[in-house]
């Protein structure tokens, strides 16, 4: 796997050579906003509970019925088209406008949205812990029938891990999700090895080897477009507190998408600092857009790089630790997040949707030392 990894930076680094330097200066107002349109990517949603009106306390992850219909009928007035991954064609391509629909964690209600897709003609994948599907597991769980049900509909049925518990974390979760969660689903009429979504969208490279060996898509939680191509692929979290014009100007940003900036650091990995190499000009105003909250408790809000970033002919470092240390505060260890622009007043990803560690997430963080009170040192100890 070292080999591999390897091999993959030093292609990655002798391409390179041949990109132009970022700081070869632009004539045009339409280079320096990005005219030059590349084949585009898909847009990616992903949904996961649901309520009428959804309450504090059920967090920001349970979209209002109400919200969820107007995004439907956003996407179908505007000719989307719902696809499976293996059925994109990028917009650059002929493939026009097109959006694959996700759900995680295998929640009750999430009939009713299938119902509600099926109205618009739309069809999605349905990302269920296989654990929690069998008959005397929770009923606020879709359980082997409704699994049954919604793949004689026409949606996907995929595993969202076997027991949804962070997989860099819990080795018997990579093993569940290898192992038995192929033959569950298969059981219930899902589809066995097409689709996984990691639990958290957490990941390390070694992970993301190991499970697509087993399934062909993987799906995280990193903002951005699929690039029709890559196993890993991003999608957008669907998130009760922020505002749908951040997901209608996401979805209507796919054909336009070019990303300048290629990750060397492995997707995933732990790495405080970060590198990518360039194939254009790096805007001044590159940000930071993450999914991950920051220390307002804020999704999907872009921070300036301001003094964290560095340009060195086509090489770009970003210091990451720094960065999330400022507008994420401490404790933080992992961020999804895109390098992004907004230069020419609309979103420009100018990299992919990636991950990374800021601590080693198979290492728990060290307990804060406990203060000795007065009251507890024993006389004559020496303390």
């Amino acid at each position: 796997m070292i080999v591999i990894r390897n091999l993959l930076l030093a292609c990655t680094l002798a391409l390179s050579a041949c990109a132009p330097s970022l700081t070869q200066a632009r004539t045009t107002s339409d280079d320096a906003c990005g005219g030059t349109v590349g084949p585009g990517g898909v847009p990616v949603l992903a949904w996961h509970g649901f309520a009428e009106n959804p309450r504090p306390g059920e967090g920001n992850l349970t979209e209002s019925w109400a919200r969820y219909e107007e995004t439907l009928r956003f996407l179908a007035d505007q000719g989307f088209r719902s696809v499976f991954p293996e059925d994109t064609r990028l917009p650059g391509a002929g493939g026009g406008r097109q959006v694959i629909l996700t759900f995680d964690d295998g929640r009750k209600e999430q009939l009713r949205a299938a119902e509600m897709l099926e109205r618009h003609g739309f069809r999605g994948i349905f990302f269920v812990i296989p654990r929690r599907t069998r008959p005397d597991s929770d009923a606020q769980f879709l359980n082997s029938d409704d699994v049954a049900r919604l793949a004689r509909a026409g949606h996907r049925v995929s595993a969202h891990g076997y027991e949804h518990r962070s997989l860099p974390t819990t080795g018997t979760e990579v093993a569940g999700s290898l192992v038995r969660s192929p033959g569950t689903i298969a059981r219930h009429g899902g589809d066995d090895r097409l689709d996984f979504a990691f639990p958290f969208g957490h990941y390390t490279p070694e992970i993301a080897d190991a499970i697509g060996s087993a399934y062909r898509h993987l799906h995280t939680v990193n903002p951005g477009y699929w690039d029709g191509r890559s196993a890993l692929l991003p999608r957008m979290l669907i998130m009760n507190d922020v505002q749908l014009s951040v997901f209608t100007e996401y979805l209507l940003g796919g054909a336009t998408y070019a990303p300048v900036l290629r990750p060397v650091t492995p997707d995933g990995a732990v790495a405080g600092t970060v590198t990518f190499v360039g194939q254009a000009p790096l805007s001044a105003d590159a940000q930071v857009f993450a999914v991950s909250a920051d220390a307002q408790r804020r999704s999907y809000i872009g921070h300036p790089l301001g003094e964290n970033l560095r340009v060195s002919g086509d090489t770009v470092t970003v210091d990451l630790a720094a960065h999330m240390g400022r507008y994420h505060g401490p404790g933080r260890g992992v961020i999804s997040y895109a390098i992004v622009s907004r230069r020419c007043g609309a979103m420009r990803y100018l990299s992919p949707g990636i991950m990374h560690w800021i601590r080693d997430p198979a290492v728990p963080p060290s307990p804060l030392p406990t203060p000795v009170r007065p009251e507890t040192v024993v006389p004559g100890s020496g303390r």
